[in-house]
């Protein structure tokens, strides 16, 4: 009988390493998180005098929780949501009593006019906590409402404040989230090259199973960047940095292709193994080579080689690459062949427009599969020295 204790000590380590690299990604968050609780609660209860300003930390908490840029709106959210609970609470449990239906009545009232003011959740589910507050632990007319009221106020402007005086880096996690796509775009690559020369439809499967999983990693992306965007709009201090966040932006949208393409591609590899057919050698070269560069670009948006030195390189082996990729390379070849080439020409594309270049400048490396193409080629047939 296999002896269990192994893969469980295994299985122990690797959550502890998982958890470790959690926490060197989030430390920051984590102490802007601290200070701001703390400071939402001192100004709450030694500026303002309440008592036990429970909902100011919480306030504060809630809004720096907030990812995708919408740490400002999330703050009036907050507010409009317990002032409306606490003014409708008011309303009407100090003219129908407090009790299990009068409760029922003021949140289903609270809650329905929130939604019907906003589409946020969190705006109408506020308005809910307050009425029932009013409801039952504050009696109509008590300022215990307009303090929780003020205490949401305060919460959310200490949580801005602390974004503009502790802001986290506007282009650390967007970079990190587009090195791990271009990690992963590198490894299918290369996986499919690899089982497209050896026939090995067990790899292409797995390769394809690890691009599908990509979506979260995408949605980060966007919300990483959409988070920088407001760091600086609420801190002076990271303003120099607009362009380098604008330049970031702009990229994202081709990576989600190189993405996409790869997906694309894996999948249609996986079917050209199936029926038993292959690609030229050329063909499983590109994509090779394709795997290479995307690797470079992780290592560069990771921050592990210098942009101003690698980028031209990449480029011009993808310019290289752009001059291979004709209609000859899978002539004579079936369908899925044809496909993964023209997946192999939009990859191309893709990653020189993460490198820098406006899509007709890179669609104009390819060469031409037309007589009449919409993008005239520039420079596929010229001689590209290194």
């Amino acid at each position: 009988m296999p002896n269990p204790v192994p893969k469980q000590a295994s299985y122990a380590k690797s959550r502890i390493h998982e958890g470790w690299m959690r926490l060197q990604t989030k430390w920051f968050y984590i102490l802007q998180v601290a200070i701001a609780a703390g400071a939402a609660y001192w100004a709450a209860h030694v500026v303002f005098g309440h008592d036990i300003p429970f909902f100011a930390p919480m306030a504060t908490i809630i809004v720096l929780s907030t990812t995708g840029g919408e740490r400002f709106r999330r703050s009036v959210e907050l507010v409009v949501g317990v002032s409306l609970g606490v003014g409708l609470g008011d309303l009407i449990i100090a003219n129908i009593g407090s009790g299990t239906w009068q409760i029922a009545v003021a949140v289903g009232i609270a809650i329905a006019l929130g939604t019907f003011i906003d589409r946020s959740v969190l705006l109408a589910n506020q308005a809910g906590f307050a009425s029932v507050l009013v409801a039952t632990i504050s009696p109509p007319g008590s300022a215990d409402g307009i303090e929780r009221m003020t205490d949401a106020f305060i919460g959310g402007v200490v949580g801005l404040i602390v974004i503009g005086l502790f802001p986290e880096s506007p282009l650390r996690a967007g970079r990190r989230e587009i090195a791990r796509l271009m990690g992963i775009t590198s490894n299918v690559l290369r996986d499919v090259a690899a089982a497209l020369h050896s026939g090995d439809i067990i790899v292409i499967r797995h390769a394809l199973q690890n691009v599908r999983g990509t979506q979260g990693r995408i949605n980060n992306m966007i919300a990483a960047t959409k988070t920088g965007e407001e760091n600086l709009s609420v801190s002076p201090i990271l303003w120099r940095q607009r362009g380098k966040i604008r330049s970031l932006k702009r990229i994202l949208h081709p990576v989600d292709n190189a993405i996409r393409n790869t997906r694309v591609l894996a999948r249609r590899a996986l079917v050209l193994s199936e029926d038993n057919d292959t690609v030229s050698e050329e063909q499983i070269a590109i994509i090779s080579e394709l795997s290479d560069i995307a690797a470079e670009l992780e290592r560069l948006f990771e921050g592990v080689d210098r942009g101003h030195e690698v980028m031209p390189q990449l480029i011009n082996r993808l310019r290289k690459l752009g001059s291979r990729v004709g209609l000859e390379i899978a002539e004579g070849r079936v369908l899925s062949a044809q496909v993964i080439l023209g997946q192999s020409r939009s990859i191309i594309v893709d990653l020189l427009q993460i490198c820098g270049l406006s899509r007709k400048s890179a669609a104009a490396v390819l060469r031409p599969t037309s007589q009449h193409p919409a993008q005239p080629p520039e420079i596929w047939d010229m001689d590209i020295e290194d």
